[in-house]
């Protein structure tokens, strides 16, 4: 299996590698996407068609993918958690997911089933009738309100140093590492037409927070200290900061905790 160990190998402190074994850590499982967007967005509407399977396998199969890599982050961050629920009177983020792709006289059309579906075109057209009749200034009708199913999961992110001065060979390590990362987080060209997409990941700090799958939205490398040229003629700093921010592609469910 292959595994970069960030916290075990390369030198984001100085203390020697043999006493990391107790460093708070972070797993980012990356991911090669398969297939076209649009081939993983209607496959995705598909698998909820056919349904019926559990919600494990379920969110195992969301995305078709092949496995890059395991990376072993050192994690310090405070805030590892934070989200918000809302209920509000319309259906709005339940049934306009994927309107955009699929058409929006699919998603008016849903939108009619489903109001017809909990009884609520005739208790509208009623509710309305009674205003025209009855209703005085400060009138108000409570109605139930609608959970609205929105990705509000906070970002989870990561920042550590990279030294380039506690072993001879970290300049080249730190360095190694970085333009590998940085490559599997880009789009590749395949030819005049194809471009591959950026890695997906499964993210995981112990016994604190799960994410079945999340992307990169942002990943930024800044020098630290002083810096030179080395006999190859590349610029070398004294370290890098390296900061990472994880967005989840899900919404965070209740099943997921199951994981820590």
């Amino acid at each position: 299996m292959a595994e970069t160990d960030v916290v075990g190998k390369l030198s984001w402190t100085s203390r020697p590698k043999d006493f990391r074994n107790k460093a708070p850590y972070v797993w980012a499982r990356a991911k090669q996407l398969k297939g076209s967007q649009l081939k993983e967005t209607i496959d995705g509407y598909m698998s909820l068609v056919k349904g019926r399977k559990s919600a494990d396998e379920f969110y195992e199969n969301l995305y078709e993918t092949t496995k890059i890599d395991d990376y072993k982050f050192p994690y310090f961050n405070d805030n590892f958690r934070q989200f918000t629920n809302d209920y509000a009177d319309t259906l709005t983020n339940i049934t306009d997911r994927g309107q955009a792709t699929m058409g929006a006289s699919m998603v008016k059309g849903g939108e009619e089933v489903i109001a017809n579906i909990f009884g609520m075109v005739d208790m509208v057209r009623q509710i309305q009738g009674t205003f025209k009749e009855t209703a005085n200034p400060g009138s108000y009708i409570e109605t139930p309100k609608f959970y609205q199913f929105a990705n509000t999961d906070q970002p989870l992110q990561v920042q550590f140093p990279l030294l380039n001065t506690i072993n001879a060979e970290d300049a080249k390590e730190n360095a190694d590492f970085i333009k590998e990362f940085i490559r599997i987080n880009r789009p590749h060209r395949e030819n005049a037409i194809a471009m591959s997409f950026p890695a997906v990941y499964e993210v995981e700090v112990p016994g604190l927070r799960f994410i079945k799958w999340a992307y990169l939205s942002d990943l930024s490398f800044s020098l630290l200290g002083t810096r030179h040229m080395n006999d190859d003629g590349k610029l070398t700093p004294e370290g890098y900061m390296v900061s990472m921010t994880f967005n989840s592609l899900t919404v965070e469910v209740d099943n997921f905790l199951a994981k820590l």
